[in-house]
Parts: C-alpha cells; structure tokens; sequence
C-alpha cells in the first residue's frame, strides 16, 4: 500500500512539465481563499512553501510529515517549467526578484514589516486532503497561465521604510 506522499507523487508526476511548491493549512476555508483569489507569501516564495520533485516520492512524504503540524490540507501550487523560466529571464532583464514577476498585484508591507505577493489562481493547482489520501483540483488552474501577459514587473521593490 502506497503512503501519501506516494499517492500525491504519483498524482504529480502526470504533469511533470511543472514545478511544485507545496503549503500546510489548517483550515479549508483558507484553501478555498487560496484556489479563488491566490497564494499570499511574505518575501520569497521559498519562505512559504517547500519545492518539491514528483520523482522524488520519499522527499513528498518528508513533506507531509515535517509539515503536517501546520495543517491537513496540502495546497500545491504548479507552475510550468517554460512559464517559470520566462518569469526568471524576466526578472533579470527587469532587474528585479522573480516574486515581482509572479505577483498579480502590487507588493505591500505585512504584519511582519515583509514585503508581500499574490501568486495568481492559476498557479494554484489544488490540494491534497491528508485525512483522506484525496487531490482536488482547483478549476481555476491554467496550465497555459502567465502572469507576464497581464502585469508588467517594476523595478525591485523596497520596503517604505528602508531608505
């Protein structure tokens, strides 16, 4: 019998022309909030979310387990490989971070004096229920969606109050 981080590895590796980044929530009400208006992350995607290899079915279980305090729900947002490299040679020619290129609203400060993004619902491909072994695909999701078509990136953004 498979574990599940091998059942969601198994899921995810049909689409194997993504990378995933994977998020804990308790509470289903904030993965709906995810799938219909986006992801919000503080400063670097990587600060809220962990990258993870579909081929790697052992580094998905560590996931789960080391993440599993945070909640049930295991929201996965997959953004194609082509998409992701555009969004990097991007944010080199805009000299800015690729979070400015992913974001699909202007950067804010949050409670924690970190700049904030929105990764779109597009990105958000769905969740993972831990309790039952279940992906949900989110309707939003567009495996053909790119942020850069709809907003220009700005140069990199600082923080109000560092001068």
């Amino acid at each position: 019998m498979k574990n599940k981080g091998e059942i969601l590895a198994s899921i995810l590796r049909e689409y194997n022309y993504c990378y995933f980044f994977l998020h804990n929530t308790k509470e289903f009400r904030v993965v709906e909030k995810i799938m219909n208006e986006g992801f919000i992350f503080e400063n670097q995607l990587p600060h809220s979310t962990d990258r993870v290899n579909p081929n790697e079915p052992i580094e998905i279980t560590y996931f789960l387990f080391q993440r599993k305090e945070y909640g049930h729900y295991t929201v996965v947002i997959a953004i194609p490989k082509e998409i992701y490299e555009k969004y990097t040679e991007l944010s080199e020619t805009f000299n800015t971070g690729i979070e400015e290129v992913m974001t699909i609203s202007d950067p804010y400060v949050g409670e924690n004096d970190e700049l904030m993004y929105v990764i779109s619902p597009g990105h958000v491909m769905g969740y993972f229920s831990i309790k039952n072994s279940e992906f949900i695909f989110n309707p939003a999701w567009d495996r053909d969606y790119d942020n850069s078509l709809y907003r220009k990136p700005a140069k990199r953004t600082i923080r109000p109050d560092i001068k």
